[in-house]
């Protein structure tokens, strides 16, 4: 091996890492992105969600307070002697999915208890030293979070002022586990790599699904402040043990428990908690290993062509000389020149071959997206058992990747003149096979589909029409992203022997400036994404066809291509009718 080729080796190598390094961050970046956004939706969706179960609480403290049953039993002794309260706060306690409901007096007495049938009713207990007790009878009603004396649960305390005839008499208390929220998080779908915490003033965790973060402190507690909370007696003698809680940004955090970074969103969940949300960094950087491992195939077969057409060029350098100093016997070489000449032009025609195998990038993107949908759902369904289903995922997957394959040989045929492999084709047909490529992209979208007038032949090669369709198809789903109606229209008319096939999406349309240069090779409207050569491949597919591809903006809005196809073989119409032929 010499040292020049050693040399070039180790370049690709750098450049292949270097590659898959910037493709790494890049799509790293833009999947944190993505799903922080989703994680800032769920949060604003479980804070809906406890906000609602709040004020319901607080409505049924309302009512219970205007209750007559109620007033009465506060006002009167003989109230206290008879269980009809406490059967009463029982009905509502068990309605309300509540803890405990329970009456205090003037004094912090409880009078009245829902769980007064049990070993450890709160009837006769003194709770004036809680804060929902002082605070409420200073007020009208308050929320406080302490763990319970006797059960040892953690829970939101709900309490109301109640008052008779103007004068108060006493305060009704509602207590909800935390471990209600913490169960009902799993039934809001905000993920199985997120978490939550509900942490008060003093960066305590009252709730979380992570057993281990309860009644912990984020980073500590001052000797101080460990002090004032423990003479509350709001937490009993728990440790309230610290969690190493590092926050690396306003959007990242890093905890011990898990041992890397997370994704977090956080909003005030009332005046005295806050509600977090987070969700694992570690699950987004595993799922690159199957991009990186396309980028990296991407990149080899780009280095392979790159030193095929430096190979070349290395000829035509060798030529040129050859032909500098061999200017003196032209007559006799004039063959060989000949000969040379036409290696030039190969040559030049290689080297565009080169230029355009970079959009073999854009011309597979859309099925391995397809694969990559496929294959997350046959892991779903593979967890639920269903192998039925995963089999057909698994028979799609195959059939994609036989396309892709077939896609990347197509990359070969630019070096040759090969016929179309024209044949008479079914319209619905072709137009379903393009519907399987992009339908997780209208799927991820929520794109709905319209199509009419398809059940037609068409003149064509069904493999490059279905490519042609499905660029076109993508192209208008990306267009409509932020719209409200995202839907697509697919009609085909029948008209002398033709088959106008119009493509309308419900988007802005194409700009005016556009129009004229968008099936320009390298022309492209979308800033960073996308060669430009879309289109123009299609075009080309299509004028092979002896068909016309042509755009504008529909007048009733949004962008609309037309396809202009033959039913049949036009060249065996003009042999039959010479004369019409022009």
């Amino acid at each position: 091996m010499s040292h020049k080729f050693s040399v070039k080796i180790l370049i690709y190598l750098l450049l292949l890492f270097c590659g898959l390094w910037a493709s790494y961050l890049f799509n790293v970046a833009q999947d944190e992105e993505n799903v922080l956004g989703q994680t800032k939706t769920n949060l604003e969706k479980f804070n809906s969600y406890i906000q609602t179960e709040f004020t319901r609480y607080q409505a049924i403290q309302t009512q219970l307070s205007l209750s007559n049953l109620v007033q009465s039993g506060l006002q009167q002794a003989t109230a206290i002697n008879s269980n009809e309260l406490d059967r009463y706060l029982q009905d509502i306690q068990i309605s309300s999915g509540a803890s405990d409901v329970y009456l205090l007096d003037l004094s912090g007495t409880v009078i009245a208890s829902s769980n007064w049938y049990l070993p450890h009713s709160y009837k006769g207990s003194n709770f004036a030293f809680r804060p929902y007790f002082y605070e409420t009878i200073k007020g009208n009603e308050h929320v406080s979070f302490a763990l319970g004396l006797r059960s040892k649960t953690r829970g939101f305390y709900f309490a109301k002022s109640v008052y008779k005839d103007g004068s108060l008499v006493g305060v009704v208390v509602m207590k909800v586990n935390a471990s209600k929220f913490e169960s009902d998080k799993a039934q809001l779908d905000t993920g199985t790599d997120s978490h939550f915490l509900i942490v008060d003033d003093n960066h305590i965790v009252l709730a979380s699904d992570v057993e281990q973060w309860r009644l912990a402190s984020l980073g500590g507690l001052s000797p101080a402040k460990r002090k004032e909370i423990e003479s509350s007696r709001q937490f009993e003698n728990e440790s309230l043990f610290p969690i190493d809680w590092r926050v690396l940004s306003p959007t990242r955090v890093k905890t011990s428990s898990h041992g890397s970074d997370a994704l977090m969103q956080k909003r005030p969940l009332n005046k005295q908690y806050t509600l977090y949300l987070l969700h694992e960094v570690a699950p987004i950087k595993a799922a690159q290993w199957p991009r990186l491992g396309v980028t990296a195939l991407v990149l080899i077969l780009l280095f392979v062509v790159v030193e095929y057409t430096l190979s070349k060029l290395t000829g035509y350098r060798q030529l040129l000389f050859s032909q500098r100093s061999l200017e003196a016997e032209v007559a006799s070489r004039k063959q060989a020149l000949e000969q040379a000449q036409d290696a030039l032009i190969r040559a030049a025609k290689l080297a565009t071959i080169g230029q355009l195998s970079a959009s073999i990038n854009h011309e597979i993107n859309q099925p391995l997206s397809a694969m990559s949908a496929y294959v997350a759902s046959a892991k779903r369904l593979a967890q639920k058992g269903d192998v039925s289903k995963v089999v057909e995922n698994m028979v799609l997957i195959q059939s994609l990747i036989t396309r892709v394959h077939k896609i990347v040989a197509q990359l070969k045929s630019f070096s040759q003149h090969h016929d179309n492999k024209m044949l008479v084709a079914n319209l619905k047909h072709s137009v379903d096979n393009a519907l399987v490529i992009v339908g997780p992209e209208l799927k991820r979208y929520g794109v709905a589909i319209q199509s009419e007038g398809l059940a037609c032949n068409i003149w064509v090669d069904p493999f490059k029409f279905e490519q042609v369709l499905v660029n076109i198809i993508s192209n208008a789903c990306q267009a409509i992203v932020e719209q409200d109606n995202k839907c697509i229209y697919i009609r085909a008319v029948e008209h002398e022997g033709k088959i106008q096939l119009s493509i309308i999406d419900s988007g802005e349309g194409i700009k005016q400036h556009a129009l004229s240069n968008i099936f320009e090779p390298f022309y492209t409207t979308k800033s960073g994404n996308g060669l430009g050569l879309g289109l123009s491949i299609s075009k080309q597919i299509i004028e092979s066809f002896h068909g016309k591809l042509s755009a504008h903006n529909h007048p009733q809005g949004g962008a609309e291509f037309l396809i202009s196809l033959h039913t049949k073989n036009p060249q065996h119409d003009r042999r039959e009718n010479p004369v019409n032929h022009r």
